[in-house]
């Protein structure tokens, strides 16, 4: 990709616990948002990621070029993923991002409000499917600009 086509790409990333993980946190979902997130910014996206408060990053407000920002989690059994989706999603969609990427099936929960407002949005599922949406109005529809994809 082109370093200066991207300049201007603002990149939200929710769904996983923090980045970096430091602590026991770090399951494979970190580990690829990790990698990935970075990689982005060195092909010239703006990305923030919004962790979950209470997983230990270290304090960090940036990691890598990417901005990190806290969101608000109750570390309930049950209520963790639901909780920091529902206050990641709201901020993302309100937050002036082009795109904004899910993370795992829970927080996939959340995708229909940045969907339905004409954001632009990408999940990924990790297991073996990805689910990507490239039109404004699209709401899991294949006609509607929504592709399923393998991984």
């Amino acid at each position: 990709m082109n370093k200066e086509k991207n300049a201007h790409l603002k990149i939200a990333m929710l769904g996983h616990k923090t980045v970096p993980a430091i602590d026991s946190s770090r399951g494979g979902i970190e580990v690829v948002v990790e990698e990935l997130a970075p990689r982005l910014v060195e092909m010239g996206c703006e990305v923030t990621c919004y962790n979950r408060t209470g997983c230990d990053n270290g304090g960090l407000k940036e990691y890598k070029g990417v901005k990190l920002k806290p969101v608000f989690t109750i570390h309930r059994k049950g209520l963790a993923t639901m909780t920091s989706s529902i206050f990641a999603t709201l901020k993302a969609t309100f937050g002036g991002y082009d795109v904004i990427h899910f993370h795992a099936e829970g927080s996939c929960a959340m995708l229909w409000l940045p969907t339905i407002l004409g954001k632009r949005c990408v999940a990924t599922i990790h297991d073996d499917v990805v689910i990507t949406s490239t039109e404004k109005n699209s709401l899991f529809c294949p006609d509607r600009g929504m592709k399923l994809t393998t991984a």
